[in-house]
């Protein structure tokens, strides 16, 4: 067993980047995967990921450690056993797309395997988001089922959620602080001296259920943030003032933040908080307040739905059987992650309310949506709307002044206004936030 050895267990959008951080600080990293398609790709030196670590895309890094052995990606849980010192899992509970019940079954296989390898000495690091109390109720009871070892004395057991952003994870895993939990001080303290061999950041010790906690709630924090400016918007508007200088102005107060909007909340982590924390407590009533954010958030594709449609309407012109062009469908800008994405559910619900929609981003692959199109000129031609949703890198690249000529006088929603830099001049009018 080899202390500079470990296993990442879940190869996603947070597990193959942290599993290549690790092995950048000198480890060898076993990756493990169920999915035989997605470690048939990385034995291949091709990642799936989106990641730029300060001008070094993932697939350089990919390729460097494969080829020096540092980086083993595996179908197989049982290759790990006794090589390893430590499994950091990444898997997490999705939340059902349509009825929001959590899913637990990738998480239950997961640790169900890891019980089947766990040897005595070895340390199980969780870094997933999960529902408050998952460590000490779900999962500790399965992998002594499993191992027939005692976790806390045969086996360390500790949780020390992520908090990386998609698109500058490898950075950050370097850099920010982590929050460890440990079932015992012994388990505390094995965690945060793996953690310390990754990051340069503090280490902040605490209590299992505390570290699970923080995490769902700095989630839940942005979400309510989020909210607070997806309100502001209609506010704005009903009193026909600009809501960006709206919020600049509001910010030269030293202890006001407000962030900028968007096209909605989406991804993995923010969206799921509230469900998370709801299905931690008995008293399903006792949070209106993340509940309200979580269900203004969630409407914000509908809203500006909406908003196209009168602005259309205002041009004499109705939605349905109009060109919608949305550019970008990661979940938020310099992301191929289409988890929850805002901009997936900006192009359904103008799909549902009878556009004809047509999306380009060139980091998604093209056969994940049917709307989806090979270029962006084939995106934007004839469109009378246009979305941009998630802002790629490469979007920066294309020739504007070519390309947009194509379109048909467009109501523009671009909530951050990145095209501003790129259109010609004058702009088309209408404008939305």
């Amino acid at each position: 067993m080899d202390k500079k050895c470990i296993s990442v267990v879940g190869l996603g959008f947070i597990g193959l980047p942290l599993a290549l951080s690790f092995c950048e600080k000198g480890f060898q990293v076993y990756g493990v995967d169920v999915d035989p398609g997605k470690i048939d790709l990385l034995q291949r030196g091709m990642a799936y990921v989106t990641e730029d670590d300060d001008g070094v895309p993932l697939d350089a890094h990919l390729k460097k450690h494969l080829a020096a052995g540092t980086f083993i990606p595996t179908t197989e849980m049982e290759h790990t056993r006794a090589k390893v010192s430590a499994y950091v899992v990444t898997v997490g509970i999705p939340v059902h797309p349509s009825g929001g019940q959590l899913i637990y079954e990738p998480l239950d296989a997961a640790i169900d395997a890891l019980g089947s390898v766990i040897m005595r000495g070895q340390l199980i690091l969780l870094r997933p988001t999960l529902v408050p109390g998952t460590v000490e109720q779900r999962l500790l009871p399965r992998l002594t089922a499993v191992s027939k070892l005692a976790a806390g004395s045969d086996f360390h057991v500790a949780y020390a959620a992520e908090r990386v952003a998609e698109g500058r994870a490898m950075k950050e895993f370097r850099t920010l602080d982590v929050v460890v939990g440990g079932l015992t001080p012994a388990c505390t303290q094995r965690a945060s001296e793996l953690l310390a061999e990754l990051t340069d950041g503090a280490i902040h010790q605490t209590d299992l259920r505390t570290s699970q906690l923080a995490k769902v709630v700095e989630n839940v924090q942005r979400d309510v943030n989020l909210a607070i400016v997806n309100e502001l918007a209609k506010v704005a508007q009903a009193h026909e003032v600009d809501l960006y200088h709206l919020i600049e102005m509001t910010n030269t107060h030293p202890r006001v933040q407000l962030l900028m909007p968007s096209v909605g909340v989406g991804g993995f982590c923010i969206p799921n908080a509230y469900l998370y924390l709801r299905d931690s407590v008995e008293d399903k009533d006792m949070m209106p307040l993340f509940e309200t954010a979580r269900a203004v958030n969630a409407g914000v594709p509908h809203r500006l739905v909406e908003a196209a449609a009168l602005r259309l309407q205002d041009r004499g012109r109705r939605l349905t059987g109009t060109r919608v062009a949305v550019l970008g469908l990661g979940m938020k800008d310099g992301s191929n992650d289409t988890r929850q994405s805002p901009a997936v559910d900006c192009a359904l619900a103008f799909a549902a309310a009878g556009a004809d929609v047509r999306a380009f981003d060139p980091t998604v692959p093209r056969a994940t949506f049917d709307f989806q199109v090979e270029t962006m000129a084939e995106c934007l031609e004839s469109a009378a709307v246009v979305v941009v949703g998630a802002w790629q890198p490469e979007f920066e690249s294309v020739p504007w002044k070519d390309v947009w000529p194509l379109t048909d006088t467009p109501v523009i929603i671009d909530p951050r206004h990145r095209l501003d830099t790129f259109l010609p001049s004058p702009q088309p009018s209408g404008q939305l936030s």
